[in-house]
């Protein structure tokens, strides 16, 4: 007979530990990202990204997306709600960007943002709004070749069908130009 309850005792604690024995064999899925994160084929996907543009060792801007997708085999950053400071030798402000979206290139900075972009100039104030805008510190260059809109300290609006300037924003031409024509600059 304790031959008995020994077997019962030892099935009750065998039965109340198998779910400790079982979940040591359940496999557990791994989190997987949304469908549409899938279909992106990024390599990597930043939520708050910041990132800083070097020359030689020296800060030339710092960059901060919403969410920003890489792809490595072009060599790609695409970015949604972003904004781009540009600074000077000093390290002050001289520009800042914003925009909906932008991809810039790993390697050589280039950028296109695109989708209410907004540039301000901090050296005199004037704000530059326009669908694209390309940047290429290489070529010392920002331009857009869409609809432009400057309006200066003071209320003066001048709107072009595009616009290029320098990196220092000494020389910024409107094309086409119509409102306050003889802006800084332009």
């Amino acid at each position: 007979m304790a031959h008995k309850k020994i077997r019962t005792i030892a099935m009750v604690v065998f039965v109340a530990c198998l779910p400790v024995f079982g979940a040591c064999q359940e496999t557990t899925d791994a989190p997987v990202a949304a469908p549409e994160l899938q279909e992106l084929g990024a390599d990597l996907v930043y939520y708050g990204m910041e990132s800083f543009l070097t020359a030689e060792g020296v800060r030339e801007g710092r960059i901060r997306a919403d969410t920003a997708y890489t792809y490595a085999e072009v060599g790609e950053v695409h970015m949604r709600g972003m904004e781009l400071v540009l600074y000077e030798e000093d390290g002050r402000a001289r520009a800042t960007i914003t925009a909906r979206e932008g991809e810039m290139e790993d390697g050589s900075d280039r950028m296109v943002a695109r989708g209410d972009v907004v540039l301000v100039v901090h050296s005199d104030g004037r704000k530059i709004e326009t669908a694209e805008l390309h940047y290429d510190p290489d070529r010392d260059r920002i331009w857009s070749d869409s609809t432009t809109v400057q309006t200066l300290p003071g209320g003066r609006v001048t709107q072009g069908t595009a616009f290029e300037s320098d990196l220092d924003f000494t020389e910024v031409r409107i094309e086409n130009p119509r409102g306050s024509i003889g802006a800084v600059g332009g």
